[in-house]
């Protein structure tokens, strides 16, 4: 007797598989005495085609596995999938899934997809949401300022101001289909998702000044374990540049030219579920593809790498040391280790690029040129958020 099919839009059991990288640095299953590096999350649904399909998300705890693939069985059976439209009796729930169907289909990076993802699934429709059940008519402004507070206060300013983007962008998912008239979320004052902070170790709001600069780089260039990590000359890289931690790393050699005493950047290395990491061409932003100035110090550092340089498949400059690209999660917590090392715990890979900003800032560079050093669409982004407000000249120089 033939086996009955499942219902449209539903899924099957749920397998959930640890799994951790081999000596070739792809993901293997786990042996059962090891610790895994990820979990699978895998099951068979059957689309709005009627179609069954294997679909797989990854995480790094078995929990979070799970959640992204429930959310990714959600958005691809939920009535957006079969062309459903939005209306005002709809959840904040059903709005969040159709929004991430459309976002999934952009031409946003694929790191912002994966946080927006994150975002959803662990705040807008997660269990402990206070808006996951609310019909889009029911939102007011004073509900959502509630909501924000909330977790800034449970999970700190930055949980809270990642949530206030992406519901902003489901409202305005929302008035495009006529669900709503107006975004609310436009109607609430920035600072009051500020108003709780957690205790942290990580100081966003600090930069480095030139005399941590010099003492972080020598303690990359001697410490053991950073020496063999190979952290010393990507430090160096990121405290003479200001560029992202990705974009480093996927820094290729064509694109530096130690002549003119130039680095072209944008692409930038991601991994993306069932691709593992790749570069990304793209870029993070529309803006990221640029040309920076490398100041003579940093000049000296990349034309000694690049004489003991070997070949690797991708002619990137910041390989790990197994020659493979490096991952920039993994290589952010490095970074971090280095800088609790030499006494400076408060501090993270992106402070480097903060304290480029000040640097600059500092010295009287223009707005519009620290925004082009680190890639930013807009002055008014680097001013708010990385620097003081005077003006910017030649950035090379003063690095």
């Amino acid at each position: 007797m033939a086996r009955p099919k499942m219902a449209l839009g539903t899924w099957g059991k749920i397998s959930l598989t640890p799994q951790a990288l081999n000596e070739q640095g792809n993901f293997v299953a786990a042996a059962s005495t090891g610790k895994p590096t990820r979990w699978r999350a895998r099951a068979k649904v059957r689309d709005t085609d009627g179609r069954v399909r294997d679909v797989e998300r990854f995480g790094a705890t078995k929990s979070a596995a799970e959640r992204e693939l429930k959310l990714a069985l959600q958005a691809r059976t939920s009535p957006s999938a079969a062309g459903a439209t939005l209306t005002s009796d709809s959840t904040v729930a059903q709005a969040a899934l159709q929004w991430l169907t459309e976002v999934a289909t952009s031409d946003r990076s694929t790191n912002t997809k994966r946080v927006y993802n994150l975002t959803v699934g662990k705040h807008v429709v997660g269990p402990a949401s206070h808006v996951a059940h609310l019909a889009l008519r029911e939102l007011k402004v004073s509900i959502i300022e509630s909501f924000l507070l909330t977790i800034s206060r449970e999970h700190g300013p930055g949980a809270a101001k990642m949530t206030r983007s992406v519901l902003s962008g489901i409202l305005d998912f929302a008035v495009k289909h006529d669900a709503v008239p107006v975004n609310l979320v436009r109607s609430l004052p920035r600072t009051n998702v500020r108003a709780h902070r957690r205790e942290s170790t990580k100081d966003t709001a600090r930069a480095f000044t030139r005399a941590d600069r010099e003492v972080i780089l020598k303690y990359a260039r001697t410490d053991e374990r950073s020496m063999e990590r190979d952290l010393g000359d990507l430090v160096t890289f990121l405290a003479g540049t200001g560029a992202r931690l990705g974009e480093a790393l996927g820094l290729r050699w064509s694109h530096v030219d130690l002549v003119e005493k130039t680095a072209t950047l944008g692409p930038t290395v991601v991994r993306e579920t069932g691709r593992g990491l790749h570069i990304q061409e793209a870029g993070k932003t529309r803006t990221s593809q640029r040309v920076v100035r490398l100041p003579e110090w940093l000049v000296g550092r990349l034309l000694s790498r690049q004489v003991a340089a070997e070949a690797n498949e991708w002619d990137v400059v910041f390989v790990s040391p197994l020659g493979r690209l490096r991952d920039p999660s993994n290589t952010s917590h490095h970074i971090r280790e280095l800088l609790d090392g030499c006494g400076y715990g408060w501090a993270s890979a992106h402070t480097f690029r903060k304290s480029v900003a000040t640097w600059l800032d500092e010295a009287g560079v223009s707005g519009r040129e620290v925004a082009n050093q680190l890639g930013h669409a807009k002055p008014s982004m680097t001013l708010d958020v990385y620097m003081d407000r005077r003006s910017i000249t030649e950035a090379a120089a003063l690095l």
